[in-house]
């Protein structure tokens, strides 16, 4: 039977409420060297749940803040003590941490923004490089999690020349598993010429991180689009779910894609089914269609606070690419702002969220089996199979 195109409600046998079962990551009120710990990001290693986030020296977006980790080995029950991935120097702040998983070299790719000691997003940066005040974008790499390289600096490789200010995600990256692109790499930013009025790019890599090039295109500007979250698409391009920053088309998210690796892209559109109450949201795909073990379906789940304001966190799943999204469910009443996701298990994806106005950060993991009131397993029909 199809899944009915409904909201499910948010009471479920299987699986209590999200939010009041999920276990702290990262909390400031414990910790003795930052104010603030926010901006989650979170993958799935090869079983190795690696979460980053900004801890942040004070309460604010530029606040000298480092790259944090913590690490899982058992799904998401138990996290260790935060360490530092990428160490602010000279009052920098570092903003945006990215994750990916690479399973051929079993290396995690983590890149991010530095900002220097006393700039701030809004302040107009400058374009020339050779300007100590100009944004940057590093990259560095572990193959355990608990230590990394030394970040190396990519900004000419990731950002237009006419671009001062270029954000990646803040979301894990994309690594393509399909067509011609099939191996790379996928980071993608939201650029501007003048802060307020961003474009979706992307930059990437075929070598496993070792190299990154620029996409040529980018979308259009205008479309209030921000904060972005991305996917592999069906067809082995890229989705991407931005947050809206004013323009046109109302509360919505925005919804861009592109068809070829993330060279260009396509049209902005706003998506009715995907609510923006002025937050970044979570993005990941559980299953492709040809994956017989896991369904034999397309699946994408999104995470957002639906409101009123960055309360009351909601989980939705689409069949169809992100065209639309029939599953829709309450993850529990509460504080949630920013949020990750990535496949966890057979049947689980992990939600990493922000909770407390940004000073802790929670997972829990999320059945499909609890997301769709036992529609959908998220595994093989062993019912229908031929004996």
């Amino acid at each position: 039977m199809a899944l009915v195109a409904l909201a499910v409600s948010a009471g479920a046998k299987e699986q209590a409420s999200p939010y009041d079962s999920a276990v702290v990551v990262f909390d400031s009120a414990t910790s003795k060297t930052y104010k603030s710990m926010r901006i989650p990001c979170i993958v799935n290693a090869g079983g190795l749940l690696i979460a980053a986030a900004e801890g942040r020296y004070s309460h604010g977006d530029q606040a000298e803040n480092d790259i944090v980790v913590s690490l899982s080995k058992n799904g998401g029950k138990t996290w260790s003590a935060p360490t530092v991935a990428a160490k602010s120097d000279g009052g920098s702040t570092f903003n945006n941490p990215c994750l990916i998983y690479d399973p051929v070299t079993r290396r995690t790719t983590l890149l991010f923004q530095r900002y220097p000691k006393g700039v701030k997003e809004r302040d107009g940066l400058p374009l020339d490089l050779q300007d100590s005040r100009a944004l940057r974008t590093f990259v560095c790499f572990s193959q355990n999690g608990k230590t990394w390289t030394t970040p190396v600096e990519v900004t000419r490789e990731t950002r237009h020349a006419d671009c001062a200010s270029h954000c990646s995600g803040p979301n894990p990256g994309v690594l393509l598993t399909r067509g011609e692109h099939a191996g790379r790499q996928v980071v993608v930013f939201n650029e501007a010429v003048k802060f307020g009025n961003w474009h979706v790019t992307a930059a990437y890599s075929d070598d496993h991180g070792k190299t990154w090039k620029l996409g040529s295109g980018r979308s259009a500007d205008g479309a209030g689009i921000n904060e972005v979250s991305s996917v592999e698409s069906d067809e082995g391009g890229v989705l991407v779910v931005s947050r809206k920053f004013g323009g046109p088309g109302g509360p919505v998210k925005r919804v861009v894609r592109s068809a070829d690796g993330g060279e260009t892209w396509g049209e902005v559109s706003f998506h009715s089914e995907l609510p923006c109450v002025g937050c970044q949201n979570g993005l990941t795909r559980y299953s492709f269609a040809d994956e017989a073990n896991l369904g034999s379906r397309s699946r994408i789940l999104f995470s957002a606070p639906k409101g009123p304001g960055r309360n009351n966190g909601i989980i939705k799943m689409s069949y169809d690419g992100g065209a639309t999204w029939p599953v829709e469910k309450s993850v529990g009443a509460g504080k949630f702002a920013y949020s990750a996701m990535c496949p966890l298990k057979p049947g689980y994806v992990g939600l990493l969220f922000e909770i407390d106005g940004g000073n802790t950060i929670k997972f829990t993991p999320i059945s499909l089996k609890w997301l769709t009131d036992g529609q959908d397993s998220g595994l093989r029909d062993k019912s229908t199979e031929k004996k």
